[in-house]
């Protein structure tokens, strides 16, 4: 499968009303892509761009909904992830901080090799060191990234078990010429082990009746004391899954006009724009088409503050609530009646 993400709003904004950012991510199945970027090819011709490229933003409901057929048809999972900043503190996210940082090295021992020690200090002195804005950033990721890999896998082992053979992940890019960010390569180095750790205290989910068999070589053969004290799999379990391997196989950062990125660019816009205000009906309905159903709500809204009220209770509640109730089911309909 070929995951792209991308981002909209900047971030910042606490304490401003509709503060409203994200971070999406299109997931594509490997034997639709080529028919994807081919249908995408006719269509784009008639849609907006600048310096070359499409931008959500500067679409019009009509031409969102057009493109909305043609990402059923092909299969397509989208997934998304956002943090309203309005409804947020400084104190707040500034204590949630600090709690990250102090839970990167909480785990460590003198049991634990120093380079191992050494290094996850670096990365929890370079997470302090940068802005509040790319902390929040970092949180959202690492949510969405979470998700992507638990519904991906669930969703395509009931229809297309081949795509859990091989992951393949496509970022837009925010440094020049396709250059990482240091930002970037911390992103891509620690989030590896952050979610390993979060498997172990929290395993993703699975589905008895999936056929995971293409995953097998994604499994830890061999098993330090390190990732066993971590992962502390059950002797008659499956074997922990190694999602380094996962992330890193295939990771690259793009700022190339690539049909997946402006696709997912396209609807994480228009899913801000629905949440905003700023777009009617016509152009977001058929968005939760696309996107699975997860409890309590389909689009996930990030709390980094214990003080964040519920979604219902805000201006955007009722979108929230359209998008979960016309969400996708997880399941096949035959699998919808087995009883399992």
């Amino acid at each position: 499968m070929h995951i792209f993400i991308d981002e909209t709003g900047t971030f910042t904004g606490i304490g401003q009303a509709l503060s409203i950012s994200m971070i999406g991510a299109l997931i594509v199945p490997d034997d639709r892509k080529r028919s994807l970027e081919r249908e995408y090819g006719k269509l784009r011709k008639y849609l907006p761009t600048e310096k070359g490229e499409v931008k959500g933003k500067r679409l019009s409901e009509k031409e969102i909904a057009g493109l909305m057929p043609m990402l059923r048809h092909h299969d397509v999972i989208f997934e998304v992830a956002a943090i309203d900043l309005g409804i947020h503190t400084e104190e707040g996210i500034r204590r949630n901080q600090a709690r990250r940082a102090e839970g990167m090295t909480n785990g460590l021992t003198d049991k634990h090799h120093q380079s191992l020690i050494d290094e996850i200090w670096k990365a929890r002195r370079e997470l302090e060191g940068y802005s509040l804005q790319l902390n929040i950033q970092s949180a959202v990721m690492f949510e969405l990234i979470d998700r992507v890999i638990e519904h991906g896998t669930m969703y395509y082992s009931q229809r297309r078990p081949r795509e859990l053979a091989n992951f393949h992940w496509v970022i837009d890019a925010k440094g020049d010429n396709s250059i990482p960010t240091p930002w970037e390569n911390w992103w891509t180095m620690f989030i590896k082990p952050a979610l390993q750790s979060k498997m172990a205290r929290d395993p993703m989910a699975s589905l008895k009746i999936g056929d995971y068999s293409h995953m097998k070589r994604f499994e830890f053969d061999e098993i330090s004391d390190f990732m066993k004290n971590l992962l502390k799999p059950q002797s008659d379990g499956p074997k922990p899954m190694n999602l380094g391997l996962v992330l890193s196989e295939n990771l690259r950062f793009s700022t190339a006009p690539e049909p997946g990125l402006e696709l997912v660019d396209i609807l994480t816009n228009a899913t801000r724009r629905a949440l905003r205000g700023n777009l009617q009906a016509e152009g977001w309905q058929d968005i939760p088409s696309i996107i699975i159903a997860r409890n309590p709500n389909t689009i996930q809204l990030l709390s980094l503050d214990s003080n964040v009220p519920e979604s219902m209770k805000l201006p955007y509640g009722k979108t929230v609530m359209a998008f979960h109730k016309n969400a996708k089911s997880m399941l096949t309909a035959k699998n919808h009646k087995e009883k399992w």
